[in-house]
């Protein structure tokens, strides 16, 4: 099934809902109406759940790749949050650090296999 802007654009938006929904508030007050054990408890839970948060990519799972559909990667491209030499729309091969040695014998060998991009 191919995606299409509509499909990536209701992803793009659902993946900040459930992101939106998943946020824990670290703004609010404990009640002064709990006990000491239920509040040393809350706090306990909010600080554990902020080093998780810290820790956890948008997927929901540690060392997830984060996928970002191609308006996405552009939005968020354009307004500086990537480094533009290490931009992801460029193919690694291309980019100013890979090693030229490489980069010929990849080529060359593209060349004499009739390989395009």
């Amino acid at each position: 099934m191919d995606s299409t802007l509509e499909s990536r654009n209701e992803f793009d938006d659902a993946m900040d809902g459930y992101r939106n929904g998943m946020k824990t508030n670290f703004d609010v007050d404990i009640r002064n109406e709990r006990d000491e054990r239920s509040a040393k408890l809350t706090m306990d839970t909010l600080i554990l759940s902020a080093k998780l948060a810290a820790l956890t990519p948008p997927q929901g799972y540690p060392n997830a790749p984060y996928y970002f559909t191609p308006e996405r990667l552009e939005w968020i491209y354009k307004r500086g949050y990537l480094d533009k030499l290490l931009d992801p729309r460029i193919p690694a091969i291309y980019r100013y650090n890979f090693p030229k040695e490489l980069r010929a014998k990849i080529l060359k060998f593209g060349e004499e296999n009739g390989i395009k991009d």
